[in-house]
């Protein structure tokens, strides 16, 4: 049995990934933002699914201090974490920042997953196939990492800013991947594809409500975008197949921007002044040194 953490999971890709999940008997840690959803949706896959190891902890991802609390208390919880799957993402039509001061597409669909997995990682170390599963999106190929301008103020666009954010995703997942101290944790970024969730009609304009519905006709289920995201988390196919980027339970190459190393390092010292980290992998590099 697994224990697997999932952030965005009270609907969406992220619910369909719960209940599979459930279903397979892992004890699962669903991450919300509205406490009564997130009530709902445990009481549902413990009905369903019979798998009464279900838990919720409720945070707001554009709140690095609401992140801290929750991974202060998930670590808490569960020494011992195999699976984390940052699934929670935004997007928005309207310019806007979080209370840290960061464009929120930034603040959730990057700078979440970037101090969510520091916040998690001893506990993801401790397991002998710890798994840290990043959300990405092809939307990766028309990003880019406005350095001088993350925020995009004065010239924004929420379609800029999607892209950026999951460039980002990608540039994370491979630096991630080349300098993690623990051979025994693998990162992956997946592409779910073009998926039936509402993600286009939560924090949009009445057009990009539209364009998004009429868009997402054309979508797979998310119970079918979830099952490629599960293959990750428990096939032992993929366990020593850390750093690719995965579409249909298959590596395929991202855009040449995605695979800058320098880049990455320039995001990840940004990332880690944006959200106060020192030491990104802490004491779990510490024990790891001295095993």
């Amino acid at each position: 049995m697994k224990t697997c953490v999932i952030t965005g999971a009270t609907s969406g890709i992220g619910y369909a990934v719960a209940m599979e999940l459930a279903q397979m008997a892992h004890c699962v840690v669903l991450v919300g933002r509205h406490p009564e959803k997130g009530k709902g949706a445990v009481s549902r896959i413990r009905k369903d699914t019979g798998n009464t190891d279900i838990h919720y902890y409720n945070a707001d991802l554009c709140s690095q201090k609401e992140i801290r609390n929750l991974g202060e208390s998930i670590r808490q919880d569960f020494p011992t974490i195999d699976v984390l799957i940052n699934n929670a993402a935004q997007w928005n039509s309207r310019y806007e920042l979080s209370e840290d001061g960061i464009e929120k597409q930034f603040a959730v669909n990057h700078l979440a997953y970037f101090l969510l997995t520091h916040m998690l990682y001893s506990s993801i170390a401790s397991s002998d196939d710890g798994r840290i599963i990043n959300i990405g999106s092809d939307s990766h190929r028309y990003g880019k990492i406005n350095f001088g301008n993350l925020n995009l103020e004065n010239e924004y666009h929420g379609l800029k800013a999607y892209g950026q954010s999951k460039l980002a995703n990608l540039l994370f997942s491979y630096q991630l991947h080349r300098i993690k101290p623990h051979d025994s944790v693998s990162v992956y970024c997946v592409q779910p594809g073009l998926v039936k969730t509402d993600i286009g009609v939560k924090h949009t304009s009445w057009l990009h409500r539209l364009a998004w519905k009429l868009r997402r006709l054309g979508g797979i289920s998310c119970e079918t975008a979830a099952s490629n995201i599960t293959y990750l988390a428990t096939s032992p196919e993929v366990a020593d197949r850390s750093g690719l980027y995965w579409d249909n339970r298959k590596p395929k190459p991202s855009s040449a921007p995605s695979q800058n190393e320098a880049d990455a390092e320039r995001l990840w010292r940004k990332s880690e002044e944006l959200c106060g980290i020192e030491d990104y992998f802490g004491k779990a590099k510490e024990a790891y040194r001295y095993a």
